[in-house]
């Protein structure tokens, strides 16, 4: 049987296909792993007629399963991304808790979506315990869902190593957990009796029917197409009770008022609370919306009209033409969006317009996508001491610092205009030392 690669464009075909179906788009220097899991899933796919017919037909669950195992990323810990933990625990949970208490509605429902191996679902317990100091005489809900069944079964476990609790104070690990071995823990009865855990695919045209007052959805819209982003966020804006809240991860989009929702900004973090809008279909407001740019010709791959589209973004950035340049930056990002690169540059625009926390955002995308991404630590810092965050700022310098170790003296940075990794460690020495 023929193993070999298929052709670029039966790939690009294939990771259409699995896009739609788990709603993760992985980019061109993936798709030999990608190539991998397709076999993995199917067992037939080696030859393409083979692969012809795995594109004409849907993955099972149990193949989409297999997918997921191969190409979900699996990095969590407790409490990640604490300042939108924070904005939950002293303003959407509280709102919620005594808007059930006034109707005498001793229940409350959380969705935590995309959940992965279930920190964040034995996080958001945590915060509710806290919140809830009656909580036996509640019906409390936590729900936590994924696609991939390896996470699931840890999440259903609730075994955690220290790796987990980076971060977390001692105490707070101490009452919540108990050890089991040498760095490792396992949730306490008390907290585990408030959680569970169920597979349920968000690329799917599927409504649950759950009534949610909170919905934690992070890190995971990031890697859908916009279509599909729509489609999800539809979804769970019908799945939110009226006053109900939802919270994207600190580096996602935005979202626009036509998506159903109000942004209310608390202190370092954004979360969302429901409006009690219609939403048009999202087919319908796919027609709507005007496109931006041109379409692309057939021919070219997502990564090579990427290339092309930033390079535009650039010449009008370069002209003064910073609009035309968000425009081309966004539609490059659309066709390939897990290039750190590309967001860098759209935080560069974005600051050039005085739109910094729109930049710093931007920026925290580039971070997620390349935590190597010196540039990124850098353009963030920036912006942190422009904005008179002083601490900030010093942690994201040290940390380019710290990598900048890591490259060869005289190598040339990415996105640097043609700074070396010495002549950067020694601007940023500079900078630290007057700080």
């Amino acid at each position: 049987m023929n193993r070999a690669e298929p052709s670029d464009t039966l790939m690009s075909a294939l990771s259409d296909h699995v896009a739609a179906q788990i709603g993760l788009r992985l980019p061109r220097e993936r798709w030999p792993e990608l190539w991998l899991a397709v076999r993995d899933a199917t067992g037939d796919a080696g030859e393409e007629a083979n692969l012809d017919r795995c594109l004409s037909q849907p993955f099972s669950r149990a193949q989409i399963g297999t997918l997921a195992r191969h190409l979900a990323v699996g990095e969590t810990y407790f409490f990640r991304e604490p300042d939108t933990l924070m904005a939950l625990e002293h303003e959407a949970l509280p709102r919620l808790i005594a808007a059930r208490r006034a109707a005498g509605l001793r229940r409350l429902n959380v969705w935590s979506a995309g959940c992965c191996s279930g920190e964040e679902t034995y996080s958001l317990a945590i915060l509710i315990e806290r919140l809830v100091p009656d909580s036996a005489g509640w019906d409390i809900t936590l729900l936590g869902t994924d696609i991939h069944p390896g996470f699931l079964v840890r999440a259903e476990q609730g075994l955690y190593g220290d790796w987990s609790f980076r971060g977390v104070a001692h105490d707070v690990v101490e009452r919540h957990f108990d050890a089991v071995g040498p760095g490792l823990h396992a949730v306490r009865p008390e907290l585990k009796r408030l959680v569970r855990f169920s597979y349920f695919n968000l690329a799917e045209d599927t409504d649950p029917g759950w009534r949610m007052d909170l919905i934690v959805c992070r890190n995971v819209l990031m890697y859908f197409d916009p279509a599909q982003s729509v489609q999800v966020l539809a979804r769970l804006h019908r799945c939110l009770a009226d006053d109900g809240w939802l919270a994207l991860g600190a580096a996602e989009t935005p979202l626009a008022p036509h998506h159903g929702f109000e942004k209310v900004a608390l202190h370092d973090a954004v979360v969302y609370r429901k409006q009690p809008i219609a939403l048009q279909a999202p087919l319908e407001a796919a027609r709507a919306a005007p496109p931006l740019l041109p379409r692309p010709e057939p021919a070219a791959s997502p990564v090579d009209e990427a290339a092309r589209l930033a390079e535009r973004a650039r010449v009008h950035a370069d002209e003064g033409r910073l609009a035309e340049a968000d425009r081309c930056c966004r539609a490059a990002i659309a066709a390939d969006k897990c290039n750190p690169r590309l967001h860098y540059l759209h935080s560069l625009i974005l600051e050039e317009a005085m739109r910094f926390d729109e930049a710093k955002a931007a920026l925290r995308r580039a971070l997620y996508f390349g935590p190597q991404f010196v540039l990124g630590h850098v353009g963030l810092g920036r912006l942190c001491e422009r904005q008179g965050e002083r601490a900030r700022a010093t942690r994201h310098f040290e940390t380019a610092l710290g990598l900048l170790g890591l490259e060869p003296a005289e190598s040339v940075l990415p996105e640097s205009d043609g700074l070396s990794a010495v002549q950067l460690s020694a601007a940023l020495a500079a900078r630290l030392q007057e700080a």
